[in-house]
């Protein structure tokens, strides 16, 4: 049995556990509340570690491993198709794809991905990859030391905690198509995960204003997050609904959810879920915050399908050495091969020497069909000159459509395709709203790897229009036109 502490770090609050942990039980020994102050900043990793260390001792908690779990918001979550390789080739694959995908280089990233079934009929592999920068990681490691802690662990809250409830769904009844959303509530911070199967297939967060009409904008955060999922599960149908959290929480946004997606409302306390027993008196305060640090713990104990460690992510199987074995056998495969050169050297020979008059054959063959298809091959390259002058603006408004990749870091307002001339083909102007700064740097960033396109910055501009969306950012894109190539 080991002793760990798992805290949900937030921007202004820290909401931890100290637990018992041993394989398929966890014994929660502790559990405090801390409210971050004004004067300690997120920049000021050093002075929250300290603040940590005096809440600490003021609990009298001794646990000397700390698993950190970070806000959905804080994390990039993507969802990647994959060709359909081995599970052993997988982590290699992610890596490389994700290289592809992000604007930010791979190696300022740490990573890890959580595979998702296999679709009938279908030749890709699914999989959800979340990343987060390293110098996040090294934040979280000078907190945990100026609390005098070693970390063990950093997930993402909304995964963890669709750990616990995926334990739950396994005692359930399932048609195809079912799925189950999950929602906790962590003050103004609402975090929405989608399961089917048992797997996590989304995860989304969005900010709230606590009041009367709380539950119209995550009624509409979950009706995105199902038209988002439905790209690859389009037969997906809302079943049950998880509010996470304690007795009675967010009762009427459960009304709500299940009058609006005719589902039904399942509640779900961190501090009662399987696995876990009780042995303190929880915080008097909503529990929805501690489905994280609970669901870390959980998965130390249980075997899991929803669990993303920073720390300790996903890697190829390691491969025993055979290269010893390999030596003495590639030895032995030489002495074979040269007592066998003597007797087969006659035989090799003459079957070089038709397939050398057979190549010749067939080469000259295919010079003569080369000759008698030039006329038709010249008159194919002027067609395929003339459509390639033109422009298909379904396929550039499918391009940039991939490019943006759903809604959930940001969105167009409008967008306009203009005819060419004689030093463009044509012309894109587009204007939307994002999250962060970066994702519209990112967005150009990816936009500029077209060598068919010029791309005219714009100013990034702070609209306050949208609080989800504050930045507002406009595109001005050229096509250019295709070089013609050399003729051989």
């Amino acid at each position: 049995m080991s002793d760990f502490l798992a805290i949900d770090l937030e921007p202004h609050r820290i909401c931890g556990v100290e637990a018992d942990v041993d394989r398929g039980s966890v014994k929660l020994r502790k559990n405090f509340s801390l409210a971050v102050p004004e004067s300690v900043s997120d920049d000021d990793p050093q002075g929250l570690g300290e603040l940590l260390k005096v809440e600490l001792r003021r609990h009298r908690i001794t646990a000397s491993q700390i698993c950190i779990s970070l806000p959905r918001e804080s994390v990039i979550v993507r969802h990647l198709e994959l060709p359909d390789v081995s599970d052993d080739e997988l982590p290699d694959l992610v890596r490389y794809q994700s290289a592809a995908k992000s604007s930010i280089p791979l190696d300022q990233l740490t990573l890890d991905f959580l595979p998702l079934p296999r679709r009938p009929d279908s030749t890709v592999r699914d999989v959800l990859v979340a990343t987060v920068h390293h110098d996040r990681i090294k934040r979280l490691r000078t907190i945990a030391n100026a609390a005098g802690l070693e970390l063990l662990s950093v997930g993402v809250s909304s995964v963890a905690t669709a750990g616990i409830v995926a334990l739950e769904e396994k005692h359930l009844d399932h048609n195809v198509g079912d799925v189950a959303v999950v929602i906790a509530q962590h003050g103004d911070r609402v975090e929405i995960s989608i399961l089917g199967e048992g797997h996590l297939h989304f995860t989304h967060s969005t900010q709230v204003v606590p009041g009367e009409g709380l539950h119209r904008p995550i009624l509409a955060e979950i009706s995105r997050s199902l038209v988002a999922l439905q790209k690859r599960l389009p037969d997906a149908r809302v079943v049950r609904c998880w509010m996470v959290g304690s007795p009675d929480e967010n009762a009427k946004l459960g009304d709500a959810i299940g009058e609006r997606f005719h589902c039904v409302i399942r509640q779900l306390d961190p501090y009662q879920c399987q696995g876990v027993t009780l042995d303190c008196k929880p915080v008097d305060e909503p529990h929805g915050a501690f489905g994280g640090p609970i669901g870390q713990l959980v998965s130390r104990s249980l075997e899991v399908s929803c669990a993303v460690d920073f720390l300790s992510p996903r890697r190829p199987t390691e491969k025993k050495d055979y290269s010893r074995v390999r030596k003495y056998a590639g030895v032995a495969a030489v002495a074979v091969l040269l007592i066998g050169m003597s007797v087969y050297q006659d035989i090799v020979v003459r079957k070089l020497e038709a397939a050398v008059a057979v190549a010749t054959r067939d080469e000259k063959e295919q010079k003569a069909l080369l000759n008698e298809l030039e006329p038709q091959v010249k008159v194919a390259d002027s067609v395929k000159e003339w459509a390639s002058s033109r422009v298909n603006w379904l396929e550039e408004a499918d391009m940039l459509t991939k490019t943006i990749d759903g809604t959930e870091r940001h969105y167009l307002t409008k967008i306009q395709f203009g005819e060419g001339n004689r030093k463009e083909r044509g012309t894109v102007t587009a204007s939307g709203y994002a999250k962060e700064r970066f994702d519209i740097e990112g967005l150009n960033a990816e936009l500029m790897q077209r060598t068919d396109l010029e791309v005219n910055a714009k100013p990034i501009k702070n609209s306050g229009r949208d609080g989800d969306y504050p930045q507002q950012f406009d595109l001005d894109l050229k096509l250019k036109h295709q070089k013609a190539k050399a003729a051989k």
